[in-house]
């Protein structure tokens, strides 16, 4: 599908936090290990780009951009 929801997409994100919440229950806090870094990586640029690009914050439906690829934040 070439539309996906809020829910669906934020259903990917508590999926992709799974492997990291596993870690966690098995091997104990301290023994996390680095293997949810991808997944840490992937859903931290999804979650960005739910607020930044598709407006869907809490703030309103405002879309954030990147003025000119400078990573400049802007409000439009």
């Amino acid at each position: 599908p070439t539309l996906i929801s809020r829910q669906q997409l934020f259903a990917r994100i508590v999926g992709g936090l799974g492997g990291r919440a596993a870690e966690e229950i098995i091997f104990g806090d301290s023994e996390v290990t680095t293997g949810a870094a991808g997944d840490l990586q992937q859903i931290t640029g999804l979650a960005k780009q739910m607020v930044v690009t598709f407006g869907m914050s809490d703030i309103g439906p405002w879309s954030l951009m990147d003025a000119a690829q400078s990573g400049d934040v802007i409000m439009r």
